[in-house]
């Protein structure tokens, strides 16, 4: 459970800030410029915070999964970001980026822009979440 929780907290830590750097100063003249009038004056940071933590916490209980599949196959960091990968593509850049240039009038750049940094984002935090498990964890190791 202790290595669970430290690889929660860790992964969500980098996501959760990286996620503001690269949406506020990295891509935000983009997003604001391209979105417009869907783009709220000021987020719901509790609201972002929790998605973040769900996200986060539905990548811990996985990587156990996709490691006992893969481990003959590829590294453990592989497995994670390789997990990670797919559920930010899963999650953000599919269901949820295409859903918002379906019902929003959303630019397709937008959504090209966010979706490969939302897949970027998972290929990280499911490393982190295998280097947590590779440290604490010896039956990850293998």
């Amino acid at each position: 459970m202790k290595t669970r929780l430290v690889a929660w907290f860790a992964a969500f830590f980098v996501i959760f800030n990286l996620g503001y750097v690269f949406h506020e100063i990295v891509a935000h003249d983009l997003m604001t410029a391209r979105i417009g009038a869907i783009t709220r004056s000021s987020y719901i940071i509790p609201l972002i915070a929790l998605s973040f933590a769900i996200y986060v916490a539905i990548l811990v209980y996985l990587y156990p999964i996709f490691l006992a599949f893969y481990r003959n196959r590829v590294g453990p960091v592989a497995i994670g970001a390789w997990m990670g990968g797919l559920m930010g593509f899963l999650w953000d850049g599919l269901q949820g980026g295409l859903i918002e240039v379906a019902t929003f009038q959303m630019p397709a750049e937008v959504f090209y822009v966010d979706s490969a940094y939302h897949l970027v984002e998972g290929v990280l935090a499911g490393a982190i979440i295998a280097l947590v498990f590779a440290k604490m964890s010896p039956q990850a190791k293998q």
